[in-house]
């Protein structure tokens, strides 16, 4: 039996693929939202395989679209920047990819470990190797987005940043330009939390500040909470770093410049990375002693790799099988993306080079209603995870969706309100709507080739006369309803049918508030197929919504479904792109959900 410890990772579950590809599955390193991370072995070497759920992909074409420019995007950074993309297979049934396993604790799993703040050199160190990653990624014109605390892995000889799962080339107009609130609101930049601003690598630098200031002072610079109180403070107010002043007065001079509420009074990447190697050199151990001997026991145990078969691998609580059932997941002929690992320098000839490992899979996280967003994997929480980390709220939402209009239901498959559900083709037509009306046996004002009551001809469905009797009776098939006509041009509040509140704005995300607040005022931009923008009349910007039943954010007006929305019955609002209708948050924030016609998604409109 395979022995696991010192990985990280945990015994595979009954329900756990034994293989993904032609990968096979040693333990499982964590689970989120959207997808699992499973340790695998491929050529002599661990593996990080990352599989989304098959709920999640569903039949949704425009986030696969999405997925695969990810891939495309981690296999563009060079290899002094990346681990490289081992594997992949983004037409499998779930899509999955694998990267290099990287031998090392997130930063607040650190922390804890240590049992407080890192002492100077160590900050030091974490400047310089997060700079340099940065450094290299942005000079491709990327930008991470969601850099804190849980996506920096510390190494042996250095530190990763991983969960770039929201990076997009910039070049790439159509996925990066639609407003998306992307992060994780206590590590947020201001052009973030406000959703008013293209984001750059100024962006990151101003994440990698708060960082910093975590890693020095146990705790964010603007505070550790989810809502929207931590996000006013960092648009608003002064970062708290007195704890890292004490300890480092230049560190935290350099601090401070990061977290600059102007982009462009922040250093670059490039210039952190210099002002950082001026404190050198790092002699080993790197880390305090006991992150060290933590690291020591991840890098022993990676450099062991046996020859397994899949009926060696543990299952939690159950011995081994003889022979694994073929896991549904598992897809033959995956596509090779790089050469083995013994084709790439060692690592101890460069002890200090940070390697990148992004992770493109989207984890959407809703707490308390509070929706901002950010992207997960490949090292998500562990059921039982270890060193007593903390997980950190989270939400994300896929950057320009571009889905066909909302007549085709939900990503689902679920059919909307404006589309009734097609009937059973064994028991009507599935054509377009009849052209007569039959009455009697046989008869028919226009005899159709179809039969009364059975399947017909699609080009006739429920044409009353034809070979069979009619039973005498009267057959006429229903017609779809014509949709509501949507809400006449003008700028208008919305009036929630369960509360009262209307519709308002609260930096890069939608709420429900104060009708007399000055965001809750919407300007409605119809379009010639009926649908229509709900455009802030006070920022200017659109409400747009997620995926189904995640939150609905406020950005910028680009021209994509999910920014479309069409009246429906009831006084509903509902989206063109996941098709579900506007409805209340947990406690705060709007959601989009299957609609049901609860007074939650009634919405009346008022001058």
């Amino acid at each position: 039996m395979l022995e696991l410890t010192g990985s990280g990772a945990e015994p595979l579950q009954a329900g756990d693929p034994r293989r993904i590809g032609s990968i096979p599955l040693a333990g499982r390193l964590g689970a989120g939202g959207m997808g699992r991370v499973y340790l695998g072995i491929r050529e002599g070497r661990y593996v990080a395989v990352k599989q989304l759920l098959p709920s999640v992909v569903g039949e949704d074409q425009d986030f696969l679209r999405r997925f695969g420019h990810e891939l495309d995007n981690l296999a563009r950074l060079p290899a002094d920047a990346t681990a490289p993309l081992l594997d992949s297979d983004r037409t499998a049934a779930p899509p999955w990819f694998a990267t290099a396993y990287i031998p090392g604790l997130t930063l607040r799993e650190a922390i804890a470990l240590h049992g407080g703040p890192l002492p100077a050199q160590a900050l030091w160190l974490l400047l310089r190797e997060a700079a340099a990653g940065l450094a290299a990624v942005h000079a491709l014109d990327m930008v991470h987005r969601d850099l804190k605390p849980s996506n920096v892995m510390l190494t042996l000889d250095g530190l990763t940043l991983i969960d770039f799962g929201v990076a997009r080339a910039a070049e790439q107009s159509q996925l990066t330009r639609t407003g998306m609130v992307v992060g994780t609101p206590a590590y947020m930049a201001p052009e973030q939390a406000s959703g008013r601003r293209r984001l750059s690598g100024a962006t990151d630098v101003f994440a990698l500040g708060s960082v910093l200031a975590y890693a020095a002072c146990g705790q964010p610079p603007f505070g550790d909470e989810s809502g929207h109180g931590v996000l006013y403070r960092i648009v608003h107010e002064e970062p708290d770093l007195d704890p890292l002043r004490e300890l480092e007065p230049d560190l935290a001079d350099l601090v401070a410049a990061c977290l600059d509420k102007d982009p462009e009074g922040r250093p670059t990447a490039a210039e952190l990375l210099e002002r950082a190697c001026a404190h050198g050199p790092f002699a080993a151990p790197l880390w305090p002693r006991a992150i060290a001997e933590r690291l020591a026991e991840r890098a022993a145990f990676a450099a062991k790799v046996p020859e397994i078969d899949v009926p060696t691998i543990p299952l939690a609580g159950e011995k081994p099988e003889a022979e694994a059932e073929p896991d549904s997941a598992a897809t033959p002929g995956p596509v090779a993306l790089a050469p083995p690992a013994t084709a790439r320098p060692e690592r101890a000839e460069r002890r200090r080079r940070t390697r990148v490992l992004l992770a493109v899979v989207p984890v959407v996280v809703v707490a308390g209603g509070t929706t901002l967003a950010i992207q997960h994997l490949p090292y998500t929480s562990a059921p039982r995870a270890g060193a007593g980390s903390t997980p950190s709220t989270q939400v994300t939402a896929p950057v320009g969706p571009t889905a066909p209009a909302a007549a085709a239901g939900s990503p689902s498959g679920t059919a909307s309100p404006a589309q009734p559900p097609a009937q059973d083709p064994a028991q009507a037509g599935t054509g377009s709507p009849p052209a007569a009306v039959g009455t009697g046996p046989g008869g028919g004002a226009q005899p159709g080739s179809g039969n009364a009551g059975n399947s017909g001809n699609p080009a006739n469905a429920g044409g009353a006369g034809g070979t069979r009797p009619s039973n005498g009776g009267t057959s006429t098939a229903p017609t779809a309803p014509a949709p509501p006509a949507p809400p006449a041009s003008g700028t208008f509040r919305f009036s929630n049918g369960n509360n009262s509140k209307c519709i308002t704005q609260v930096f890069g995300s939608s709420d429900f508030g104060d009708c007399a607040d000055g965001s809750a005022r919407w300007t409605v931009q119809g379009r010639p197929d009926g649908s229509f923008k709900l455009v802030n009349q006070q920022s200017g910007s659109c409400l747009y919504a997620n995926m189904l039943g995640q939150a609905v954010f406020v950005g910028d007006c680009a021209q994509d479904t999910a920014r479309l929305w069409r009246t429906g019955s009831g006084g509903s609002l509902r989206n063109d792109y996941n098709g579900g209708c506007l409805d209340l948050g947990m406690s705060s924030g709007l959601v989009t959900k299957s609609c049901g016609g609860e007074a939650s998604q009634r919405w009346t409109r008022q001058n």
